[in-house]
């Protein structure tokens, strides 16, 4: 029996570890059709983007298939959402760019291989989290702070594809602004006299065509369709020999083991922060993504898991020679417009990628990289919400605030910076918020024994000689001084002739050490005036707090879950006896 449960224990243990395992075996065969259209769809999309993806973060264009490969492979095995597709990231891909080159210092070789080690890092922080089931932090990440980093993410892409689509030579270095969104916005307007013409022709009807298709066809690869049509028409012309930049050659061939060289300690050290961004970045995108379609579909899936689904396709994506990946919102949602229904379009995907890979690596080799350019640029509008901002804007001016200042701290600072940026507005947003919780004073409905919130409910009626209160949060030390000075002046403001306060803890489900000293001395304080302090609502958790610290003892009748009227009850009878 012992054996028994023992082997279910680590079945349960390895199921949980590869979600495959459970829902594999259970597979709906009548779903099977859907999940290869859909799957190939998605490779048609994956395919021109991953090209384009490895342009942007200056990779050879093999690597964002690599990636793209090694990703869907990984979350096969270990994702818990049916629609959701891994792979390089426009957002991803600049910050590597961005961050990895400045590590490496221009040199092609050196950055390659800091790429291969940045990546694994992102891996090994991603297992981390899993390992101390960290999921739960990516809540504290506000949704305004992550409409505007998406925001100036977008603009911020979009400058750096200019001179790839105006076919003109970058050069910001000497800028004011540097590397960042304005001094590319100055580079390109100050060199449009070198645009070349048929570079940027190719690249504007490319833009035209793609947008057309998302907005007439948005289920067809319209990507891969313009992709077609390019390499057609440089082969039939001779936009190449007129100054137009092509790809080149694709090694053929699926990925192999790639070890990186070890780079010193001081390179490492400069490399942390920069896996830390990309992680969070990565497991941002990925969770939006995983979340959104789970509601829409009204299924659980496991943050936790997704971290480990997101470090392993890390790990397996740097050691195949690609580079950072992360879950794709808008191949996400081509897939659920097709009509997937299991995570089984991952490996669809993953035996079209290896087909392209083995057989199909030289039909690219004219694509011209002013498509690729427009590609991204098409691509990232979609990471602007504008719906989202105006709505932000007339409903709070505080969190349209928050957003925009994420938004322009991508724009001025880079996307790493960034990501910093919005990770410390959002924990500053959630510390401002649990430290000035929403207080009221409660009223009894009349002829219940049901007390409500004056602000909700003003029809409510106090009781002259009893001021009832609650907060509508959990009380620790960070707003333990706030609710103690709120308390007493809404006492101030009520007639002299309050001989008893009622803190209902309903909706603070713990009081930690530093709340519960703050009430030990609102008593005394209180009991100095001649005022009562007695509890309602409280968990049993909170009541062994207060017998640890003494203060039941000294309010008295202090038990789980006593409603106020029974308080108020208990209080006017050892009055009267």
């Amino acid at each position: 029996m012992a054996t028994k449960r023992l082997k279910e224990r680590i079945g349960r243990r390895f199921s949980s570890i590869l979600p495959v395992v459970e829902w594999l075996p259970r597979y709906d065969t009548s779903w099977l059709r859907l999940d290869v259209v859909a799957g190939i769809t998605v490779a048609a999309s994956v395919i021109p983007e991953g090209l384009a993806y490895a342009s942007l973060a200056n990779l050879p264009p093999e690597t964002g298939l690599y990636a793209g490969l090694m990703a869907v492979i990984a979350y096969f095995f270990l994702g818990t959402s049916r629609q959701v597709i891994m792979g390089p990231t426009s957002a991803l891909a600049i910050l590597l760019a961005s961050s990895v080159g400045a590590v490496a210092g221009g040199t092609t070789a050196s950055y390659a291989s800091l790429v291969i080690v940045t990546t694994i890092l992102v891996g090994v922080f991603a297992v981390i989290a899993w390992a101390f089931r960290l999921g739960f932090l990516v809540h504290f990440i506000s949704g305004s702070v992550l409409t505007g980093f998406s925001a100036g993410a977008a603009l911020y892409i979009m400058s750096t594809q200019f001179n790839k689509l105006f076919g003109i030579e970058s050069n910001t270095s000497g800028t004011f602004f540097g590397q960042t969104f304005f001094g590319r916005i100055w580079d390109t307007g100050t060199h449009l006299a070198q645009t070349n013409p048929e570079t940027l022709a190719v690249g504007g009807v490319g833009i035209v065509l793609l947008v057309l298709g998302e907005r007439y066809v948005p289920r067809a690869p319209n990507a891969l369709v313009v992709v077609v049509l390019s390499i057609v028409l440089v082969s039939v012309t001779n936009l190449q020999a007129r100054g137009v930049d092509i790809v080149g050659s694709i090694p053929s061939g699926l990925p192999s083991l790639t070890v990186p060289t070890i780079p010193g300690i001081s390179t490492v050290s400069s490399l942390v922060p920069v896996a830390g961004a990309l992680f969070l970045l990565s497991y941002v995108e990925g969770i939006s993504a995983i979340e959104t379609f789970a509601r829409r579909h009204d299924y659980r899936t496991d943050a936790n898991q997704e971290l480990l689904a997101d470090g392993v396709a890390n790990l397996a994506a740097g050691f195949g020679g690609g580079f950072v990946v992360g879950g794709s919102m808008s191949r996400s949602a081509l897939n659920d417009a097709v009509g997937a229904k299991t995570q089984l379009t991952n490996a669809v995907v993953a035996l079209v990628l290896v087909v392209v890979l083995l057989f199909l690596t030289d039909v690219f080799t004219l694509l011209p990289e002013t498509i690729l350019a427009a590609i991204v640029i098409v691509a990232v509008t979609g990471l602007i919400d504008t719906s989202a901002i105006r709505q932000l804007y007339r409903v709070s001016t505080g969190e349209f605030s928050i957003a925009m200042s994420a938004l322009l701290g991508v724009l001025t600072v880079g996307l790493l910076w960034g990501v910093f940026v919005g990770v410390v507005l959002s924990l500053l947003v959630s510390i401002s918020r649990v430290s000035r919780p929403s207080t009221h004073e409660l009223g009894r409905i009349a002829g219940t024994d049901h007390f409500v919130s004056l602000d909700s409910y003003p029809a409510a009626t106090t009781i002259t000689d009893v001021f009832v209160y609650r907060v509508d949060a959990e009380l620790f030390y960070a707003n333990a001084d706030r609710v103690r000075a709120d308390i007493l002046d809404r006492l101030a403001k009520r007639d002299s002739d309050v001989e008893l306060v009622v803190f209902d803890l309903a909706s603070s489900p713990t009081v930690d050490f530093g709340a519960a000293q703050m009430l030990a001395e609102l008593q005394q304080k209180l009991e100095s005036r001649g005022v009562d302090l007695r509890f309602a609502g409280a968990d049993a958790e909170v009541v062994q707090m207060f017998e640890t610290t003494g203060l039941a003892a000294k309010v008295g009748d202090t038990k789980p879950e006593k409603p106020v009227e029974d308080v108020i009850d208990r209080w006017r009878a050892e009055r009267s006896s």
